[in-house]
């Protein structure tokens, strides 16, 4: 059934194709095969296991990570720590585009084997493909063809809307705090009047009171968000509100809902030469995470975040420094939910703190139920958690210098050195606050105009937060990573 979905598909688009003189329509396909090598010390399934595996007793209980049934025997501790994690995937992404007049066009998105691992039928996650990052964990089934987006743009000259299924989630002013996922939505652009332009969409994020059989109870999760901005030739101002209605926990016998507001600033500039740049974003979160209707306490939301880089770029060479924060709450016992904006997957300026195979920072894709050394907002155990694997309200503190060097139209050399640390850390569980220190090297060579090699390393120099409470002290050990990928574009 599978391969029949795939062959159907292509069918589909070889009998479109045939027939596009005769309906007067064009398609355009772009897209890129991609095949990828990747290597990680000390991980297990996606996540890093940065500890000594050498000592019994002194290292974290792995869980039952042979999936026996029993996490005492004495395989967890040879499988899950010390050992690495290797692979080989692939990923085809097509993206065709239906041209009916020069202002109505129809895009569509098309994944294949999405990362699926070779000889295997698991991804290994983290799916670039029209945006579908975030959608599978390490493990999930990549066989399926996913045809990930659909929707019709209609451009006017008073602006530009999109109907249908699009990459979508947080898309304001920089990469910081987006995960990109085809979701649901009607979205509005207006032209651009003075240097003054307007976003506005709203997103289906879950239907749920037409298909969970609780009759005329409002359970969905919507999302409505406004977006100002301001555009001169050296610099960009804007200002967006998110606000999400969350009714999922409204169903037959109300227990809560939340409304939750995100207000975004987000400012880049450049001096006339394009010699000195600078990007920044500040997200404030406002709301509710859990609004009861009875009289359990209900729990706000306080968080915070930002994003800071100020480069310089001078013929070949550019460098930078930079720095992100997310703020977290280490106590549980209160009303308020302090946890900042999570850092998203398509932000990864260092390959293992920020890289989606590591669960540190960036989780969408991992289990977070591990270690308490995460901030993604969307993941984290309920706030009234006391202690415990799900309490991960940690937050987080990164700062980084960066280098990017074209050494010619053929190659490109690049470095970054980078240290993180938990915002906030509850002392039962953490003796310190040090998430590592990383240092990056990685090139890119384009072989020919649609065709690239690249090559990374990164190194992370573990820090003291992975050794647990002081009572723990458990070993650890540094953590590298390799990978490498060939990439054909069209």
């Amino acid at each position: 059934m599978k391969k029949g979905l795939v062959i159907i598909a292509i069918a589909a688009l070889f009998v479109a194709a045939m027939a596009l003189p005769a309906a007067a329509v064009d398609m355009s396909i772009s897209g890129y095969y991609q095949v990828r090598g990747f290597y990680q010390s000390n991980a297990d399934r996606g996540t890093i296991t940065p500890w000594d595996g050498a000592t019994a007793g002194v290292i974290p209980s792995p869980g039952d990570l042979n999936g026996d049934g029993d996490t005492t025997d004495a395989n967890e501790t040879a499988r899950g720590y010390a050992s690495p994690d290797a692979w080989w995937d692939h990923a085809l992404c097509l993206l065709p585009v239906f041209t009916i007049t020069d202002n109505l066009k129809l895009h569509t998105a098309i994944g294949i084997f999405n990362n699926q691992m070779w000889g295997s039928s698991q991804t290994s996650g983290a799916c670039s493909c029209a945006g579908e990052v975030g959608v599978d964990a390490f493990g999930a089934d990549a066989t399926n063809i996913s045809w990930d987006a659909a929707y019709m743009e209609w451009a006017t000259p008073k602006g530009t809307l999109m109907v249908g299924r699009m990459a979508g989630n947080y898309i304001y002013f920089t990469d910081w705090a987006n995960t990109e996922m085809c979701l649901d939505r009607i979205e509005y652009t207006s032209p651009l009047w003075n240097g003054f332009g307007l976003n506005a969409f709203m997103e289906k994020r879950q239907e749920n009171s037409a298909t969970s059989g609780n009759n005329a109870a409002d359970e969905d999760i919507d999302r409505y968000s406004l977006v100002f901005s301001y555009a001169r030739p050296c610099y960009s101002i804007g200002a967006g509100i998110n606000y999400v209605r969350d009714r999922s926990g409204s169903a037959t016998g109300t227990t809560w809902k939340a409304d939750q507001y995100d207000y975004v600033f987000g400012l880049t500039a450049n001096d006339p030469t394009n010699t000195w740049f600078f990007e920044g974003e500040l997200m404030l979160n406002d709301g509710n995470y859990t609004d009861y209707y009875g009289a359990t306490q209900d729990i706000d939301r306080g968080g915070w975040g930002y994003y800071v880089n100020l480069g310089m770029k001078k013929e070949a060479l550019t460098v930078g420094v930079a720095t992100a924060f997310s703020s977290g709450d280490d106590n549980d016992s209160d009303s308020d939910y302090d946890v900042g904006p999570a850092s998203g997957l398509d932000f990864q300026p260092l390959y293992i703190i920020y890289g989606p195979y590591s669960n540190i920072l960036n989780t969408s894709l991992m289990d977070t139920t591990r270690k308490a050394g995460y901030s993604n907002v969307t993941k984290f155990g309920a706030p009234e958690v006391d202690g415990g694997a799900n309490d991960t309200a940690t937050g987080s503190q990164v700062y980084w210098l960066y280098a990017d060097y074209q050494v010619n139209p053929q190659l490109a050399l690049h470095s970054a050195l980078g240290m993180a640390y938990a915002d906030k850390i509850n002392s039962s569980l953490y003796q310190d606050d040090e998430f590592g220190a990383e240092l990056d090297l990685g090139l890119k060579y384009q072989l020919m105009s649609n065709l690239a090699y690249e090559l990374h390393f990164g190194y992370l120099w573990t820090g003291d937060f992975f050794k647990g409470a002081s009572a723990n002290n458990y070993n650890t050990d540094d953590v590298y990573q390799i990978d490498h990928s060939l990439t054909l574009s069209f």
